[in-house]
């Protein structure tokens, strides 16, 4: 399906976007490597919008085709780019660099949260003092089996805090969504049916 590129204008830069799907928001947030097209070319929008789900796959200032904008940080941005949308409780996906974007946000600002999916999320040892503050939030952890950029103990500190958080294998690489896009897509469609 063919997906129109959509923009925003978050603090007075131009973000791009795609959309798919009515119902509670999930927003995908791409690793260092990807843009919003990727989580499009796996599948995952179409997935996401087939349980229901309204999803918006965007790209991260100064990446693929948004403006580079005058953020603090990427987590800042995620906060700003939530407020300007008027998402209420959106589920966040983040991937890599992504997730720890995401997560960033989340230690932060967990009410304003419905969930969380974080796919080989980077610098998770820079929020252990806030690692707490997630639990009670579903969270799905995807990590690749083989993941050498984000080692498994990321996940099992997530866990250590966090009695909301599952985790599941899918693939083998960093980004496990190349390696096996049915089965994550799978994990997260069986996730946000269970919310």
């Amino acid at each position: 399906m063919q997906l129109e590129d959509k923009f925003i204008e978050v603090k007075g830069a131009k973000i791009h976007y795609l959309e798919e799907g009515s119902g509670r928001p999930v927003v995908l947030h791409h690793g260092a490597r990807f843009n919003a097209y990727t989580w499009k070319e796996v599948g995952t929008i179409s997935a996401i919008a087939e349980v229901g789900y309204r999803a918006i796959s965007i790209d991260f200032p100064g990446f693929g085709k948004s403006e580079e904008g005058n953020f603090s940080s990427l987590s800042e941005f995620i906060g700003d780019f939530m407020d300007t949308m008027k998402l209420e409780k959106p589920i966040l996906l983040g991937a890599s660099m992504g997730g720890e974007a995401v997560l960033g946000y989340a230690v932060d600002h967990a009410d304003k949260l419905g969930g969380l999916i974080l796919v080989g999320a980077v610098g998770v040892s820079y929020y252990e003092s806030k690692l707490k503050n997630l639990d009670g939030l579903p969270i799905l952890l995807i990590w690749g089996r083989h993941d050498t950029t984000s080692p498994k103990r990321n996940a099992e500190l997530i866990m250590k805090y966090v009695k909301t958080a599952k985790f599941v294998n899918v693939g083998n690489q960093h980004a496990c969504y190349l390696d096996d896009p049915e089965g994550f897509n799978s994990q997260i469609k069986d996730f946000l049916k269970g919310l």
